[in-house]
């Protein structure tokens, strides 16, 4: 009887998409038999002409957005300012632009030259590190206003920042002195402890005399970030540890969550779908340095088994109530124009959350990069269903939406640029499987640290991080 109802649900989703027009360019597949996915199966191969068509629909918001002077692109169309993890996903587009056939060579010399000189005279907040928000305008530090400041900067923005580069070194050696000049300019002793944790930092109050370190991420983010700096040689032993995490259960599904007592506002702990899917597809669940490039294979088999938990809810939600479930953190086109759309949330399933923790289930959405990012993870009616409906919320020549609100089917017609370069990296993580791959070369970072140090910045960190002590208030 389940699978009836369920038959007909979907029937009746996918008519209403025919009959809003949205279908005309993405024709749905209405013979969907919905069987629960039993084994993690990622998809793999060739993309079809209607998936080469989904990324180069992802790839329209590249087209628009970047500043034809810096190189950069802002967060959202009309919004300059860009953080270091929407900066990871606009190399990730560009890689996979090029890889998927969409840009040419010369293209993609000019957009990753442009990106990595900028990395090499950015100005870095106090000297150390990253700012946490730049403007694509002009390449300045700035504040989410876009106006002129400095705000400390983010270890989970910069994890992600690290794993791109490292991409990009490994694919196109050509780039990795480059690469490595801009990365040997952090103050890496700004971002660790003794004990592997990853810390950020933002004025207390918006007060610049009081800048406040906090040990960032929580169980997902942090395994996810730590990857990055261990790529890099760092000791992220306590960050990429697991443990103390706990379970709910969710549909019949254990779902993990961090189980550490909040200790501040600055590392919200929620269960969402896109720090799961970001290690799925870049690393494969797999630690760092581990060159297997096997899809089935995980070298970290607890992640993978989290991220197919994680997975299983969504989908048993699905089977339970008819509601189509993908659920990630993301923009919204309405206030507070961001918000924590999650499987668990402060303890409470499904919670949709403002960053102060206001619940706001009226902007509880379908995301259509987690729907693609499932969809190519996990192979299965469901997410057959999922791809179906995300790859018809797009604006022709703009990009994708961020996705759509569950309690009125309307479209949030937020576009962003993590969503799209999200997008773009799904794909072509189905035509070549895990995208860190190794070469066989020495870079510059290599080379240099073979007989240099610097310690004033705590590089290479192999040799400096064990004397690091952070204090988490540094005025």
């Amino acid at each position: 009887m389940r699978i009836k109802f369920i038959k007909l649900i979907s029937t009746v989703m996918l008519l209403a998409l025919v009959i809003s027009g949205f279908s005309a360019m993405f024709p749905a597949n209405s013979e969907a038999d919905f069987k629960p996915a039993v084994k993690q199966v990622p998809r793999q191969g060739p993309l079809t002409p209607r998936e080469q068509k989904w990324a180069e629909t992802a790839w329209d918001y590249f087209k628009n957005n970047v500043n034809q002077q810096t190189g950069l692109a802002g967060a959202q169309p009309n919004y300059s300012p860009f953080t270091m993890w929407d900066l990871s996903a606009h190399i990730a587009a560009v890689v996979a632009a090029k890889e998927l056939g969409i840009i040419d060579s010369k293209d993609f010399d000019s957009r990753i030259r442009k990106i990595v000189s900028w990395l090499n005279v950015m100005e870095l907040f106090r000297g150390d590190l990253p700012n946490q928000f730049y403007s694509a305008d002009n390449g300045a530090m700035v504040d989410w206003s876009n106006q002129p400041g400095a705000l400390g900067w983010s270890a989970l923005d910069l994890g992600r920042l690290l794993t791109w580069l490292k991409i990009l070194k490994e694919r196109y050696p050509e780039y990795a002195e480059q690469i490595d000049k801009s990365v040997m300019r952090w103050n890496w002793s700004k971002l660790m402890d003794r004990q592997g944790i990853m810390f950020g930092a933002s004025y207390y109050q918006r007060d610049a005399n009081n800048l406040i370190h906090y040990a960032e991420g929580r169980l997902g983010y942090e395994e996810y970030a730590a990857r990055g700096f261990g790529l890099w040689g760092a000791n992220t032993k306590t960050a990429s540890k697991i443990d103390p995490y706990s379970t709910i259960t969710i549909y019949g599904v254990p779902v993990p969550f961090d189980a550490r007592d909040p200790e501040n506002e600055h590392a919200p702990n929620f269960v969402v779908t896109e720090n799961y899917v970001l290690d799925g597809i870049e690393h494969n669940w797999d630690l760092p340095g581990d060159r297997n490039t096997n899809v089935n294979r995980h070298s970290d088999p607890m992640q993978a088994k989290f991220a197919w938990n994680v997975y299983k809810a969504q989908e048993s939600r699905f089977l339970n109530t008819g509601i189509l479930t993908a659920k990630t953190e993301d923009a919204v086109d309405k206030a507070p124009y961001f918000i924590y759309d999650t499987i668990l949330g402060q303890g409470i399933p499904w919670a949709t959350l403002s960053h102060e923790g206001t619940p706001m289930p009226e902007l509880s959405s379908l995301n259509t990069k987690a729907a693609l990012g499932l969809w190519v993870l996990f192979k299965s009616d469901y997410t057959d269903l999922l791809a179906e409906v995300a790859s018809t919320m797009y604006e022709p020549g703009k990009g994708f939406y961020v996705g759509r609100y569950e309690k009125t089917g309307k479209l949030n017609h937020a576009i962003t640029l993590n969503g799209n370069g999200v997008i773009l990296e799904i794909l072509l993580y189905k035509t070549q499987g895990k995208l860190l791959k190794y070469s066989d070369s020495k870079s510059y970072w290599d080379k240099f640290f073979k007989s240099n140090s610097l310690p004033s910045k705590a590089l290479p960190p192999w040799k400096y991080q064990p004397y690091i002590t952070i204090h988490k208030y540094d005025p």
